[in-house]
């Protein structure tokens, strides 16, 4: 999906993304609100969401207790689910290319990535069990933890990809607002999202 990502960058006139700064702007994170990026090009759409731990498992805090972990796997399974996050509209004959979650928390991150239709996961343990841990040449600034999650697709109609709905908010109770920042190959915007708006129009 390199091309979509370039695509965003000499395409928005916006702001630098937030994702594109990932675990350096954790501590600058507002509770309530996650940020979204959308690229849409030659059929192929990306979604990258940042999320506050706080909004998804209630806690930004390393999850150390068996049920804190359970609440980060959970969160994770349902990440790892795209059509409980994000909608697309069926005319446009979407297929998921690739999915992956991962929660940035301290100084290491916990990854779980899906590629393509047979949704191989890159490990089988639950969170916390068995997991690679990388350290980051930033960690000292992370104050706070952060789901990030990006989902890759391949749609045949791309002229009906008008739109992404985020059934989002109604797994995670506590996110108030997603802001969204979107490229198509006809224009960019910003666009806020709330629980009694939850979809994103590109038209």
């Amino acid at each position: 999906m390199k091309p979509i990502y370039l695509a965003l960058a000499a395409t928005t006139a916006l702001a630098a993304p937030a994702l594109a700064q990932d675990t350096r702007e954790l501590d600058a994170h507002v509770h309530g609100v996650s940020t979204v990026e959308i690229a849409v090009e030659h059929g192929a759409i990306e979604i990258n969401i940042l999320s506050p731990g706080m909004d998804i498992v209630g806690f930004e805090h390393e999850a150390s207790s068996a049920e804190d972990k359970e609440a980060v796997a959970t969160a994770i399974r349902q990440f790892l689910t795209p059509e409980e996050i994000v909608t697309l509209p069926e005319d446009a004959g979407c297929r998921l290319t690739e999915v992956l979650a991962h929660l940035h928390t301290g100084d290491h991150d916990d990854e779980h990535m899906h590629e393509g239709d047979d949704h191989a996961h890159d490990d089988d343990h639950a969170e916390g069990e068995g997991h690679d841990h990388y350290h980051e040449e930033h960690a000292d600034e992370v104050r706070h933890s952060a789901f990030h999650v990006t989902y890759g697709f391949a749609c045949d109609d791309e002229d009906a990809l008008t739109s992404v709905g985020f059934p989002f908010f109604e797994r995670f109770a506590n996110a108030e607002e997603i802001e969204v920042q979107y490229v198509t190959e006809t224009g960019a915007g910003t666009a806020e999202l709330t629980p009694g708006a939850a979809e994103v129009s590109f038209e």
